[in-house]
């Protein structure tokens, strides 16, 4: 079941609209999820482990926003105001996942994040997913800790470009609706 409407549309000058990314706009996203992760990773690792996140992404979004219209099962969602990018999501649905969440540099701690993650919840319960669950970055965890989510069991460190990287797996009920 593929879901992609237009969720968060807002008309008016300043409003936050949430939808599908682009094909286009892959460049434009890696750039963002860099200058997050530099900013927002910054005081929990250091530069090696930041540029292995941003590695491991840079190769599988642009694979995962090719195929989405294809029926691929991972949705990758941005987040603008007036025409600007400020964040990207991807969910997996199959396997009840938020995969990542990234809000450019200049635009965390303004509500973006929490507005996008509204989003993947919504679009998570449409699917059927009784809990959202991730390896939530040691820097966002308060951030979800304040969305509802709680540690639970799985692995607290990935591996990516060989490097570690330590992480908190945490989840969260979705009420239905």
């Amino acid at each position: 079941m593929r879901i992609r409407p237009a969720a968060s549309v807002d008309p008016r000058p300043g409003a936050l609209h949430v939808r599908p990314v682009r094909f286009d706009e892959i460049a434009e996203i890696l750039r963002l999820i860099e200058r997050a992760i530099d900013r927002g990773c910054r005081g929990h690792y250091g530069p090696r482990e930041r540029r292995a996140v941003f590695l491991t992404y840079a190769r599988t979004i642009f694979t995962d926003a090719c195929f989405a219209d294809a029926g691929a099962p991972i949705e990758t969602l941005a987040a603008e105001r007036d025409g600007r990018l400020l964040a990207a999501a991807q969910l997996d649905p199959a396997a009840c996942r938020l995969r990542a969440l990234f809000v450019d540099g200049d635009a965390q701690a303004q509500g973006v994040g929490r507005a996008l993650l509204a989003e993947v919840i919504a679009r998570a319960a449409a699917h059927g997913c009784a809990r959202l669950q991730g390896a939530m970055s040691l820097n966002a965890v308060p951030f979800y800790t304040a969305a509802g989510f709680r540690p639970c069991a799985g692995r607290d460190r990935l591996m990516s470009d060989g490097v570690i990287i330590p992480v908190v797996p945490m989840d969260r009920p979705i009420a239905r609706s």
